[in-house]
């Protein structure tokens, strides 16, 4: 023990201490340091969830209101295109009369029948090369106040999609 003795009081023991204390606050400032980062880092990471809840709400709430507003222009359209159909389904005589009379010549009865056509004409061939499968819907004669309102139909629908294509545009446009 005589030579421990002598290593312990050869040791600069004011310089052990100080070098101690030293990193005792090294150590207790670097946990401090930490504590009031992580505190500073939640107060950021909180305020920013905050900040994403309201820009999520008002995001929903815009989608709201266009999905909204959507409904509303399909719905208007909707009911504009059923007055119309309505209109000229009422009004299939008026647009009979308006088809020409050569169109109607062969008629079998006053209100409408499309001339009768030959199965096939003299000189022809009776099956083309590519000849296309006749559905049973087609091959009976077609009425000219069915091909009348048929038309006025899908003229119809063409301009009430393109109302509502143009409506729908301008609605994208605002957001």
């Amino acid at each position: 023990m005589f030579p421990l003795m002598r290593i312990l009081t050869a040791l600069p023991w004011r310089l052990i201490g100080v070098g101690a204390v030293i990193s005792m606050l090294f150590v207790g400032g670097c946990q401090y340091g930490e504590k009031r980062g992580e505190q500073r880092v939640t107060a950021r990471w909180d305020a920013e969830k905050a900040a994403t809840a309201v820009a999520v709400a008002h995001q929903a709430e815009h989608v709201a209101a266009v999905t909204a507003h959507e409904s509303t222009i399909n719905q208007e359209i909707s009911n504009d295109f059923q007055k119309t159909k309505a209109a000229i389904s009422t009004n299939g005589r008026d647009l009979l009369a308006r088809v020409p009379l050569r169109v109607r010549l062969n008629a079998t009865s006053r209100d409408s029948a499309v001339p009768s056509i030959p199965e096939s004409s003299t000189g022809t061939v009776t099956v083309t090369a590519n000849a296309v499968p006749v559905t049973e819907q087609s091959t009976g004669n077609a009425a000219c106040e069915k091909l009348a309102v048929d038309a006025a139909q899908t003229t119809l629908m063409l301009l009430e999609f393109q109302r509502w294509y143009l409506l729908q545009h301008q609605v994208e446009n605002v957001r």
